[in-house]
């Protein structure tokens, strides 16, 4: 006997799956809340609750979808959880990095796919991880629903990511003079820890507060393992029909206890941005102060570090491709595990082609975000340079809508434009410009803040010189942009990616017939389609490689053009 076990398993899958979207439907009603004491439900008023479930099924207790409590202690416990991992393995990792030379290969590789990792949608990365460690996975099969350790991984992997790299950033573009002196009373390790760190404190707070942000406002990933956030919770149950707590609890709880303090804090530590703040400086040559006075064996243990660091991003990627191709069969009453490059190559070949219309639409979504969302961030970016308090302004109100999760902000849109105004109807079900808006939000954020950043690092004696020398046109031409080439690059790639991969805005206000690779993905992993899923996530882990091999190869271009002219 020979039949193929995954197909059993998907649509035992797909049933669990079909069984909690009914239940999700029937509590997403508004007065589900207040009916549910009953043991009917509203819209249906002869069948019970506990019929919709399907066989083998728990039935579900119709008072948790206002259980806002135990919601938010789930979000806390994320946001601790995903920002404990990324700083916890992104610091040492950064460390040991900070040990070998910028250019040593192993620091380039490692770089590289950082960047692809920071770079991947958040749904992507988890079906990267689903692909190697989930239901169907092919190392192990820890990864079921229900595991909010499983999910803090997921957003924990994404953090190292940016934590590693803005500490690295962070630590190498301080002052040649601190680093000097440092020099002659620790040895570099000492150095990197005593010296280093704490100058560059501000910005490794500022990457772990951002990996507890998108833990609390992004539902995909946790939806996808059951585990319920309070952006979770808001998507299955309030989205359709939103009552006054769900909104409340929503946006304002975020937006009032996390926004305010975080940049009262960031204004207070501003000064101390700024010490390593400079985006246009290279990196400061830490052979002379580290790699050749560190010994042998130091160098040996940062190489193998990297090497482990390097492998663990690596691994999810590995794990789409061998998914692709992974093959579960019984064979005499015995399961047997198999790979075939055969399957796994005509897999991802026929990807795009099967797929054409999401990658079709998810281009045209990103570069249209890109055309719109870089001028407005350049815009308020220039005017917080051009005054502090606005600029503070900016920062705190930005922050405070940066926290309003997705589906908040997607269906906020999608009600915008039911308004009973002429043209509204037909601008959402026939163009994007309702999920440009929603999309946008974020977009618009990210771009602002990476060039904040670059409008600071341009000094204050080149900022005043510029106002007496011509025209504000003038000065954004030929002053501004030359200054700012690599931050509008890194911007523009931050743009497209988020863009394209912001799942839980998108999918409200997405017209019909429109499907993007991440809205697409997002419907795979909940119904089990497991080869699809893997060819599906390897196409777009593909266009983010080029995006991200497109923006080094930029970087350095415009790093020898530099030098060239000096």
């Amino acid at each position: 006997m020979r039949y193929n076990w995954g197909i059993d398993v998907s649509f035992m899958r797909f049933r669990e799956s079909v069984g909690r979207s009914i239940v999700i439907a029937g509590l997403a009603n508004r007065r589900a809340g207040r009916i549910f004491g009953l043991e009917n439900l509203p819209f249906m008023p002869n069948i019970p609750l506990a019929a919709l479930v399907p066989p083998g099924l728990p039935a579900p207790d119709p008072t948790f979808a206002d259980d806002w409590a135990t919601a938010i202690t789930t979000t806390i416990e994320l946001m601790l959880v995903s920002a404990g991992i990324a700083v916890l393995i992104g610091v040492p990792t950064a460390f040991f990095v900070s040990q070998l030379r910028p250019n040593h290969w192993l620091v380039r590789t490692w770089t590289f796919f950082a960047f692809v990792t920071l770079a991947m949608p958040l749904i992507l990365l988890a079906a990267a991880w689903e692909s190697t460690a989930g239901k169907f996975g092919w190392l192990v099969t820890t990864m079921t629903g229900g595991n909010l350790g499983w999910v803090g991984w997921i957003h924990g992997m994404h953090g190292v990511a940016l934590v590693s790299l803005a500490t690295v950033w962070a630590t190498r573009r301080i002052s040649s003079v601190a680093i000097q002196q440092a020099a002659l009373d620790f040895s570099p390790g000492q150095s990197w820890w005593r010296v280093r760190l704490p100058i560059a404190l501000p910005w490794i707070i500022a990457s772990a507060i951002g990996v507890m942000v998108l833990a609390s406002t992004e539902m995909s990933v946790a939806d996808l393992h059951s585990v319920r956030t309070v952006a979770d919770q808001f998507y299955l149950f309030y989205s359709v029909d939103p009552n006054t707590t769900s909104v409340l609890v929503s946006t304002l709880v975020p937006m009032v206890v996390g926004g305010i303090p975080t940049f009262l804090w960031f204004w207070l530590q501003r000064r101390r941005w700024k010490v390593a703040s400079n985006w246009d400086a290279e990196p400061v040559d830490v052979s002379s102060t580290t790699t050749d006075t560190a010994s042998g064996g130091v160098r040996l243990i940062a190489m193998a570090v990297v090497i482990a660091c390097t492998l663990l991003l690596i691994l999810p990627l590995a794990g789409l491709i061998i998914q692709t191709g992974h093959a579960v069969e019984v064979v005499d009453g015995q399961r047997q595990a198999t790979f075939r490059w055969q399957s796994s190559v005509r897999a991802i070949a026929e990807a795009p082609k099967l797929f054409r219309e999401e990658i079709a639409w998810t281009i045209q979504l990103a570069l249209f975000s890109v055309i719109l969302s870089v001028p407005i961030a350049m815009s308020l970016a220039r005017l917080a340079r051009s005054s502090k308090p606005v600029g503070l302004v900016v920062d705190v109100l930005g922050t405070m809508l940066f926290l309003v999760p997705g589906p908040v902000i997607g269906m906020t849109v999608a009600a915008f434009f039911r308004l009973p105004f002429a043209g509204l109807d037909r601008l959402a079900t026939h163009t994007l410009v309702p999920t440009l808006i929603a999309v946008g939000v974020r977009s618009v954020l990210v771009a602002y803040g990476i060039l904040r950043n670059a409008y600071d690092g341009i000094d204050d004696a080149t900022w005043q010189s510029g106002q007496m020398d011509g025209s504000v046109v003038w000065r954004w031409w030929h002053l501004e942009i030359p200054l700012l080439r690599r931050g509008l690059g890194v911007a523009a790639l931050a743009v497209a990616i988020v863009s394209a991969g912001d799942v839980p805005a998108a999918m409200p206000v997405l017209p019909p017939g429109v499907t993007t690779t991440g809205t697409r993905l997002f419907g795979l992993l909940h119904s089990g389609a497991r080869y699809q899923e893997a060819s599906l996530a390897m196409v777009h882990t593909g266009i983010v490689i080029l995006l991200c091999g497109a923006i080094l190869a930029m970087r350095l271009h415009l790093r020898r053009s530099s030098k060239g002219v000096d």
